[in-house]
């Protein structure tokens, strides 16, 4: 057990301690601190204003009274969409323009859009269910898919009690950036941890070895693995702490719906943060568990983290469009498209049985599966490579 640990330790130690590491963990945790504590020092009067006021708008719901008064708020400033940080109701009138497909980056939809000059709580609930049908029909899904969502949706209380959501949006939206750059720290850090012995010529001599040809490789995968861990809950801590500082936990409480308008999860806006985190979570595991592979089946550093790299760009860059349901469904189970955040959430959804899986719980269980896999397949290579 000492012999496990101290070699643990000195794997760990190579990969913490390479200067690349180094830089890339200040670099990318700086830039994700960074533009975080930006979001809150650096603040205009109008938004200091309104973080002062809206306090009173706390625990109100969202219905016929609160819908006339934004818009006659809006009048004062020629419509609901022009209407500044200087009013109480500003947060209020984003969000009511985001239910309505204000940002939808759907080419129907935003072609459409017009602003409001009236619209009253019944109106606003009912435009929000025709785009849901609407993003049902945009997005493929079968008629046993859209009555799971409808039988979804007609259990979510209405009127939506508003309470002030920034940290916990602005939170949940950092899911994205912030895989990509775990990926990028994971891919180019582990790529070497099996390829780097070739490189300086050691493979040989450790392979003559006690522990060199059975011990060692299980203890390599598992190192790479906790670095991953470790980098990914660093640079997560990074873009994190400073919500949580400056806004403690409000808003976690609220339906999810005020910061996912167009979902019909039934969670508070907190546990969708928590959910984000757990994929995350695997995600980064995963990237560990496939680097690991590819640095051992390439026997390049360079090579393995290369590929990751140029997959992480592909994974950012590339779309399918939804009509080719199957691909489409499929490329958007991938770590960083399912954490980017948009008005709402894949939708489809994957049967087993009698039960149906949202692309989180299909995600969790495919990203589990394959860091299984990987971490099997890289254990019976090393075994492969001793024997030839």
């Amino acid at each position: 057990m000492a012999n496990f640990r101290t070699l643990l330790g000195f794997e760990l130690k190579k990969m913490f301690f390479n200067k690349i590491t180094i830089i890339l963990l200040i670099l990318f945790a700086g830039f994700l601190f960074g533009i975080t504590m930006l979001e809150y020092i650096v603040i205009s009067p109008e938004d200091q204003f309104v973080s002062r006021r809206e306090a009173e708008l706390e625990g109100k719901p969202l219905d016929e009274e609160m819908m006339s008064r934004i818009f006659e708020e809006s009048a004062r400033y020629g419509g609901l969409a022009e209407l500044n940080g200087s009013s109480i109701y500003y947060h209020i009138a984003r969000y009511v323009n985001r239910a309505q497909g204000a940002y939808l980056d759907i080419a129907d939809i935003s072609a459409s859009y017009n602003s409001p000059d009236t619209l009253t709580a019944e109106k606003f609930y009912q435009n929000r269910e025709e785009l849901l049908n609407y993003l049902h029909d945009y997005f493929h899904l079968t008629d046993d898919e859209k009555s799971y969502w409808n039988s979804r949706e007609a259990k979510i209380e209405k009127p939506f009690i508003w309470q002030a959501n920034y940290g916990v949006s602005s939170m949940k939206a950092n899911f994205g950036m912030l895989t990509a750059l775990a990926a990028l720290t994971i891919g180019i850090s582990v790529s070497g941890i099996f390829a780097s012995e070739s490189r300086f010529r050691t493979d040989s001599l450790i392979q003559c070895t006690r522990k060199g040809t059975k011990t060692l490789p299980f203890v390599k995968i598992l190192s790479g693995e906790l670095f991953s861990l470790i980098v990914g809950i660093l640079l997560l801590a990074a873009v994190q702490l400073p919500h949580i500082f400056f806004n403690g936990f409000d808003g976690f409480e609220t339906v999810c719906q005020l910061i996912t308008p167009f979902s019909s999860y039934r969670c508070t806006s907190g546990e969708l943060v928590l959910i984000f985190t757990g994929v995350y979570i695997l995600a980064i595991l995963l990237l560990g568990a496939v680097t690991a592979f590819l640095s051992l089946m390439m026997n390049s550093t360079i090579a393995a983290g290369g590929f990751v790299c140029i997959t992480i760009l592909l994974d950012l860059f590339l779309t399918i469009p939804p009509k080719l349901r199957i691909l489409s469904q499929i490329r958007f189970l991938t770590p960083i498209q399912v954490l980017i955040n948009s008005s709402m959430m894949d939708p489809r959804l994957v049967r087993i049985g009698s039960s149906w899986l949202t692309n989180f719980q299909t995600s969790a269980c495919l990203y589990a599966i394959l860091i299984v896999i990987f971490s099997c397949s890289t254990l019976l290579l090393c075994r492969k490579n001793r024997r030839s």
